[in-house]
């Protein structure tokens, strides 16, 4: 599940959250980049949770000399999944573009978090100090 579409899509999804309204644009922001990263960490977690190595990584029985299924490694966050071969070949069962786009998420959603405490903040002490 290598493909790009279903990446361009999730990111379509997000998008909706987001409103042009002033001053509710941050907000959006936060919301999209929320939805876009869940759903991408959902669909990453999925790839690595059902990925079988029984399935997925074949021994290689039509190859001179017969390549054999090594190991099979995973990990929740990031999510990742591979299958290595005795011969050093390796392959990734988690689509190339979900970690950038989950991490590209975490780092919106970590800026609007930072942007809404300190506006949050300035507005209290100039409502106060004055």
């Amino acid at each position: 599940m290598a493909s790009w579409i279903l990446g361009v899509l999730f990111v379509s999804f997000g998008l909706a959250f987001v409103r042009v309204q002033k001053g509710r644009r941050l907000l959006g922001l936060l919301k999209a980049s929320t939805a876009t990263g869940t759903l991408c960490y959902l669909l990453g977690w999925l790839q690595a949770f059902f990925a079988f190595p029984s399935h997925a990584c074949p021994d290689f029985f039509d190859r001179r000399p017969v390549v054999h299924f090594d190991r099979h490694e995973s990990s929740v966050f990031p999510p990742q999944a591979a299958c290595y071969w005795d011969d050093g070949e390796q392959k990734e069962l988690v689509s190339s573009w979900v970690n950038p786009l989950l991490f590209t998420c975490v780092v919106v959603l970590t800026g609007c978090l930072v942007t809404l405490a300190v506006t949050s903040h300035c507005r209290y002490r100039q409502r106060h100090t004055s």
